[in-house]
């Protein structure tokens, strides 16, 4: 079967959970026999990894939406028996929009638009004609389902999680954790400002790792000097040093601020190598990923001082804590093995193409 996935960005090139995702989506399809194509904004044609990616001609981004002038011609003529859509991204749903014959396609969407959320009166009611005209639209969790004013009235939504590789992804001991963690783009969203005032405001921080980088780290780096925080930052981190720093983590902890943070796939990597949580009480798939008192624990979202009592109440208990890093491999290898989940995704692209 021939399969055209549909995004932006591809990883390596971005560092993203939802690049990621497509990256390990498409390189399992390739292993089982699919002749795959992952068509994206810019850069023109290149193998990535032995993925073909079509980068096609983008002249702006607005919104961080790519402005792509071919996406229609491309998706009128590609011979794909399949198309997979990963949202959001407005420019390829207006492209598809205008197009007259439409090969079958399944969405999933990743995420509702939160920081163009103006566009919405606008762009939502094409957006509800395209997922309602989808075979399937996979979504990573129930929360989110009924959350968003997007798909909880759909009658084709699946939930499909988002794993990880087991096998890669595993505990290394719990002996020598001395550090937390926090691992993802230096964004907004992400709160990386509420864990570091966090910390300001703790009278003996313990060690925190930041793992990332991106616009804000120069006002990151600022923020750590000025209060002399015992924080790092460590950027271009590799694949191998990633598992070993989740390895070596007392708990990686998520403090996102908005649903744009629909999954939080960093904490079923680190559950998988045996960490434990804290993150968010966000109500999307974060809080349903990390079992609050099993995996981890949830704080209030944005709420400094509450990720203070949470990191607080984690540091009393050290049986506590040795429960939770075992619960946490437990709970990943019970629900978020990828290439269980990833099967599922090709079995709802593959049912896609039967009329």
């Amino acid at each position: 079967m021939k399969i055209l996935q549909v995004y932006k960005d591809i990883f390596p090139e971005v560092h993203g959970g939802i690049e990621r995702h497509i990256y390990d989506l498409s390189q399992f399809l390739v292993s089982r026999g699919h002749s795959v194509e992952v068509l994206v904004a810019g850069g023109g044609n290149r193998d990535v990894d032995g993925l073909a990616v079509k980068g096609m001609w983008s002249p702006a981004r607005l919104l961080s939406n790519p402005v792509v002038p071919g996406f229609s011609r491309f998706l009128a003529e590609t011979d794909a028996d399949v198309v997979h859509f990963h949202l959001p991204l407005p420019s390829a749903v207006l492209a598809w929009a205008v197009l007259k014959k439409k090969k079958p396609y399944v969405v999933t969407y990743h995420s509702d638009i939160v920081r163009q959320a103006f566009v919405m009166p606008v762009y939502g009611p094409v957006l509800g004609r395209f997922l309602a005209g989808a075979r399937s639209v996979i979504v990573s969790s129930d929360n989110y389902i009924r959350t968003s004013p997007y798909l909880r009235d759909l009658h084709n939504t699946q939930t499909i999680p988002i794993g990880a590789d087991l096998e890669r992804f595993k505990p290394g001991g719990t002996a020598g954790k001395a550090y937390y963690l926090f691992v993802g783009r230096f964004r907004r969203y992400k709160g990386i400002f509420v864990l570091l005032d966090a910390w300001r405001k703790m009278e003996n921080p313990p060690d925190l790792i930041l793992a990332g980088g991106g616009g804000l780290e120069k006002k990151v780096n600022a923020f750590i000097s000025e209060h002399h925080l015992p924080v790092s930052v460590v950027t271009n981190v590799s694949d191998e040093e990633l598992v070993t720093l989740y390895q070596g983590a007392k708990a990686l902890i998520l403090p996102s601020i908005q649903r744009s943070e629909a999954f939080g796939m960093v904490q079923v990597e680190a559950m998988a190598c045996g960490a434990a949580v804290i993150s968010s009480n966000l109500p999307t798939g974060v809080s349903w990923v990390n079992s609050h008192g099993e995996t981890g624990l949830l704080f209030t979202p944005g709420d400094s001082s509450d990720l203070c009592r949470a990191v607080a109440r984690f540091e009393e208990s050290e049986t506590m804590r040795a429960a939770m890093y075992t619960q946490a491999r437990n709970r990943a290898e019970a629900l978020f093995n990828s290439r269980t989940l990833l099967k599922r995704v090709e079995e709802c692209l593959i049912e896609a193409t039967v009329i």
